[in-house]
């Protein structure tokens, strides 16, 4: 039986006052000031330039001083995201570092500080936020921002102050993770502080699939994802650690590819909590499988309500009215709720429903775990028809055409229907597929609970990639960005990969996470099977999800 067993908006904290001065059309004059440094030495005769994300063209410039200060005035537009870059210059009276290229986030709108530092641990958490966000361009050695929504801002913003203060890393964070981000930024100023250096630190700091980088910002960038150097890089960290006062609390060998650092929050739910949807204000519904009842948290995951539906509630999904249908594993039915919770209707289908999914037509495709089909219910309940499927039908998403993908948990494969329940074809895919999903490009995702691995299958239902996670992968979703996000029911933590695949970071959840879902705000929502709560991983990518339809949330599977 297809049963699992056991935003963040805050402001810069970097010192200085707000900017101000007149403003017009939202735009307002500001200035900036700081210093740059290489570690604890002063960078002299670096240019200084300041950007809005999205836009190659600086905004204004400046040259620092033999003091390594730097003055700049500008006109802030009173929104996007501003930031800063340092290249050239040297570290006191040395000779100038044409591979030197520093950075630091100031902020957007009013929230923009007038003073800051800008040094190797700037670049560090700046870089670490453009990764995780997938809002970095890295085209031969020039590393820019690209612009994302409002939301996405605000919620990288809040992420670069949550590592970053005063040029050091924030004493909140915990000791692995500073020890990490003092790596990645003595491992640069080993460069910054002597050129020589910089051939080791860019032959280091990438993997198999890149070239050797040509800048700092490119070394930071390309060493959060280096999995095969990890000791040569620490090791040259090492060299510099003396100098730069960057400490490094952690042990020796500390991996060094810092993927993200999020405080992750928690919250109760029922007894074993499986499937998960957010509707379009936000709020977030949970099934409890072992028990009758669906659990509603606000965005802050404050409990809104608890409401009964049928026996062992799987498979969740909201429809363009905001009615929240559930999938009664147990109980043979499916339950309709209002958005307030109110049982609108329950309707029989076939033996163990586990997942659904709504069209855009506002047609329910159920998946029937034990009779081996597929139920289709029109809008008001109706039975419109069943469809034969594979062995154990477990997941179901629906593509832009109307099509309907069903994950098949014990043939491991994934048939497609269409719109009519005609069966279009039958594609292989790892062992125990159990849940799926599908991307912008209308590829489709196959998370395999017993291979633990993930299958992409293109429209048509060819294999183009099988890729590695971590233990048990059950549920699967994909941000605005592209990225995949996986949950690893065996080994309590979540899995980012990028359209192609690659890893991009792991995360840590409950226990047992089953399913995840991601809201308008960018944070990622993850029920817990085994520990009976829901983990929020705050703003840690773009929102909002791909939609395919014109439905208020994608019908992946769960």
């Amino acid at each position: 039986m297809a049963v699992l067993l056991p935003a963040l908006f805050v402001s810069c904290t970097k010192s200085g006052n707000l900017g101000g001065g007149t403003t017009s059309g939202g735009a307002f004059s500001s200035s900036v000031t700081g210093s740059v440094n290489g570690g604890l030495s002063p960078i002299v005769g670096a240019l200084v330039s300041l950007f809005i994300a999205g836009n190659p063209a600086a905004l204004a410039s400046a040259t620092t001083t033999t003091n390594s200060s730097f003055s700049i005035n500008y006109t802030n537009p009173g929104s996007g995201l501003l930031y800063l870059t340092v290249s050239g210059g040297s570290v006191g009276v040395g000779s100038t570092n044409s591979n030197l290229q520093l950075s630091a986030m100031l902020g957007s709108g009013s929230s923009t500080p007038t003073s800051i530092v800008i040094n190797e641990m700037t670049t560090a958490a700046f870089m670490n936020v453009a990764y995780n966000y997938g809002a970095v361009n890295d085209a031969n050695g020039t590393v820019s921002f690209r612009g994302v929504n409002n939301a996405g801002n605000a919620n990288m913003i809040a992420q670069y102050s949550n590592l970053i203060s005063n040029g050091t890393n924030n004493a909140s964070l915990s000791t692995s993770n500073q020890n990490v981000l003092a790596a990645m930024a003595n491992a640069a100023a080993a460069c910054v502080e002597n050129s020589s250096n910089c051939a080791t630190l860019f032959n280091n700091a990438v993997n198999g699939s890149q070239s050797a980088a040509i800048s700092i910002q490119d070394a930071l960038y390309n060493m959060l994802n280096a999995t095969v150097n990890v000791t040569n890089l620490y090791k040259l960290a090492n060299t510099s650690s003396g100098t730069t006062g960057f400490a490094m609390p952690g042990a020796n060998g500390t991996l060094l590819n810092i993927q993200s650092i999020v405080t992750n929050q928690t919250f109760s739910a029922g007894a074993g909590p499986q499937g998960i949807a957010i509707d379009t204000s936000g709020n977030v519904w949970v099934t409890n499988q072992l028990t009758t009842t669906v659990t509603e948290l606000s965005s802050a995951g404050t409990t809104l309500g608890t409401f009964s539906v049928g026996s062992g509630p799987q498979g969740v999904a909201i429809d363009a009215s905001g009615n929240v249908w559930v999938a009664n594993l147990s109980s043979n039915n499916v339950t309709k709720l209002s958005s307030s919770g109110a049982t609108l209707g329950t309707f029989t289908v076939g033996t163990n429903p586990a997942g659904l999914a709504i069209d855009a037509n506002g047609n329910v495709w159920v998946d029937n775990f034990s009779s081996n089909n597929v139920t289709k219910l029109n809008s008001s309940g109706t039975t419109v028809g069943t469809f034969s499927a594979g062995t154990t039908p477990n997941g179901v998403a629906i593509d832009a055409s109307g099509n309907v993908w069903v994950c098949n948990y014990t043939s491991n494969n994934v048939t497609k229907l269409n719109s009519a329940g005609t069966t279009l074809g039958v594609s292989s895919v790892g062992t125990n597929p159990f849940t799926l999903t599908i991307d912008p490009a209308g590829n489709v995702w196959v998370a395999n609970l017993g291979s633990n691995n993930v299958t992409k299958l293109n429209s048509a239902g060819a294999t183009l990639g099988t890729f590695t996670v971590v233990t048990n992968p059950a549920g699967v979703a994909i941000d605005a960005s592209g990225n995949v996000w996986v949950t690893n029911n065996g080994s309590s933590n979540v899995t980012k990969l990028n359209s192609s695949g690659s890893t991009l970071g792991t995360f840590s959840a409950g226990t047992n996470p089953t399913t995840v879902a991601i809201d308008a705000s960018g944070n990622v929502w993850v029920p817990n099977h085994g520990s009976n709560n829901v983990t929020k991983l705050p703003g840690v990518t773009l929102g909002p999800e791909f939609f395919p339809y014109s439905g208020p949330v994608f019908p992946y599977g769960y």
